[in-house]
This record gives structure tokens, sequence and C-alpha cells, in this order.
């Protein structure tokens, strides 16, 4: 397990602790991601597959995916995360327990899902 894995398992782990409540943190912090498509979080995604079999990330994207499949791709995630939000009110924390898989057994439908949102072609 490298260091980022180990330090985003911790993050994802104490947002599940604290997100009991009305309004889920992660699902707000996912909406902001898609939004806004900040470089950290980019990176941070290409740590976590480094030792991965799912192969290395390049930043910025050498191929370019056209604004419309971008933006399709970003609506479909910023509205499975409303879904997800409403979902997290009850007592089980999934948008938590999603982010523990993903972090965990890093699938390469997170990785290729994040490349569409940053315009990654290829993936």
């Amino acid at each position: 397990m490298n260091r980022t894995r180990f330090n985003c398992l911790l993050v994802i782990l104490a947002l599940a602790i604290i997100d009991f409540g009305p309004v889920s943190l992660i699902c707000l912090i996912g909406m902001y991601i898609v939004m806004r498509r900040p470089r950290w979080f980019y990176e941070t995604v290409h740590k976590l597959y480094l030792d991965n079999s799912a192969g290395p990330a390049v930043w910025p994207p050498q191929q370019r995916q056209s604004d419309l499949a971008t933006s399709s791709t970003r609506i479909r995630c910023f509205l499975s995360l409303v879904l997800l939000m409403v979902l997290d009110i009850a007592p089980v924390p999934v948008a938590g327990s999603i982010g523990l898989y993903v972090i965990i057994m890093r699938p390469h439908w997170f990785k290729a899902l994040v490349a569409n949102i940053y315009g990654e072609a290829g993936e």
C-alpha cells in the first residue's frame, strides 16, 4: 500500500465517520471535484493507481475528448452524486462505502471515469 493510498483511506474513513447527518460531505466534495476539476484530485488518482495494472495516467492529458463528451460525463457524475446524497440520509454511509471500495480495490472503471471527467481520451 503506497502512501497516497493510505492517506486517502484515512481521509475517507474520517469523512465516513463524521458523515452522519442531513448533508453528505463526501458527496459535496465529489460535486466540487466534478464541477471544478482541481488538478490535485487528478494527481492524487494518478498516485493512487501507480502500482496498479490500470496503467499510468499523465497530467495534463495528452489526448483530449470533445467538450460535449466531457460535459456529458460530468453531468451524469453530478446527478449520481445528488442521488448518493439522498441515499446517504439513511443511517448507512453509501458514498463513504463506495469511496473505501475505490481506494482498496482501485477498479479500472474509476480511473477511466476520472479520465473522462478531466477530458482525457483513450482510457
